[in-house]
């Protein structure tokens, strides 16, 4: 096995943890280690990984640029065997690490598994595909969302995380307030201040027409769990992608607010709301999308088309 470590220094706002963690690798010769200083020079790093050997890729950043790897290592062949790849949380929005990252925090700790990575756990996850974005460039994350949940992505980003409220902290606050607003004002499709407020949304699942008209977002994921550990999602994982959709006007949120994002496979769902384990599915609307915190317009005149992207393994410990 060959460690190769790429360092986004940007990432998590510049909080030190990726060059900390180069500065630990410093005496471990047969590690390659790669900061990114400049994000046009991440496929030459990869091509320069690619040609080293390396067989165990660890990403140190934040979802985004996990995101960009993931495209381009299924997109352009670099490796002639898909690398395994090891998350380690050290950006602002680290969701995908939390479902299929690295365990251990310190970076002593994450420094000495890199020099000797003896996994334990290594999980298989295939990747949403996200075939037609409008610049045409085709991207591979791990959650894509529109409607409310790329409004409230936006917000988080430019409210809170710009102003130093990161993680899961941010998440909660502009949940909260999210919640809060929706409980004790009515419903206003006209402020569009608000999260919660009308997206025009057609979805389909696999082909088949699940969701029409207004509707408050629709997400897709490959992850078992979101942010703040929701699961929106139920009815049993039949298929790699699961794709949700929720009505608007929002439900009764004393009632089905917890039952929305969190449960069993098997719980009631919301009224109006959907869920369903796909391979394949399509969303039709004006509104931009994001990929693990990174946003993108909508095709003109035709739907995205989503598909599952290849599988890769994760180490988890």
């Amino acid at each position: 096995m060959t460690s190769g470590v790429l360092i986004n220094p940007k990432s998590g706002r510049g909080n030190g943890k990726g060059v900390a963690l180069a500065e630990a690798l410093k005496s471990q010769a047969t590690t390659q280690v790669h900061l990114l200083t400049e994000f046009g020079a991440l496929e030459g790093a990869l091509r320069g990984f690619a040609k080293a050997g390396v067989t165990d890729l660890f990403i140190s950043s934040g979802d985004g640029t996990v995101q960009a790897i993931q495209t381009l290592l299924a997109e352009t062949g670099i490796f002639p065997a898909l690398p395994r790849i090891c998350l380690l949380p050290h950006g602002t929005t680290n969701m995908t690490a939390a479902d299929i990252g690295y365990t251990t925090r310190s970076i002593a700790g994450q420094a000495a598994f890199i020099a000797n990575p003896m996994a334990q756990d290594v999980r298989r996850r295939a990747t949403v595909k996200a075939v037609n974005p409008r610049d045409g460039i085709v991207r591979h994350g791990m959650f894509l969302g529109t409607g409310a949940a790329s409004a409230a992505t936006r917000y988080t980003q430019v409210s809170l995380n710009d102003k130093g409220v990161k993680g899961n902290f941010a998440t909660f606050a502009a949940l909260a307030g999210a919640v809060s607003k929706s409980l004790f004002s009515a419903p206003n499709p006209h402020d569009f201040d608000r999260f919660d407020r009308p997206f025009p949304l057609t979805v389909r699942a696999d082909g088949e027409l699940v969701a029409t008209g207004t509707h408050l977002l629709a997400l897709a994921t490959t992850l078992d769990k979101l942010i703040l550990g929701t699961k929106p999602f139920w009815g049993g994982k039949t298929g790699p992608i699961r794709l949700t959709t929720f009505p608007y006007p929002v439900p009764n949120l004393f009632r089905w607010f917890l039952p929305a994002i969190m449960g069993g496979e098997d719980r009631t769902p919301p009224p109006g709301a959907a869920s369903h384990a796909v391979t394949t599915a399509s969303i039709e609307s004006t509104v931009e999308f994001v990929i693990d915190g990174e946003f993108f317009d909508a095709p003109v005149s035709e739907p995205l088309r989503i598909e599952t992207g290849p599988e890769f393994s994760y180490i988890i410990r």
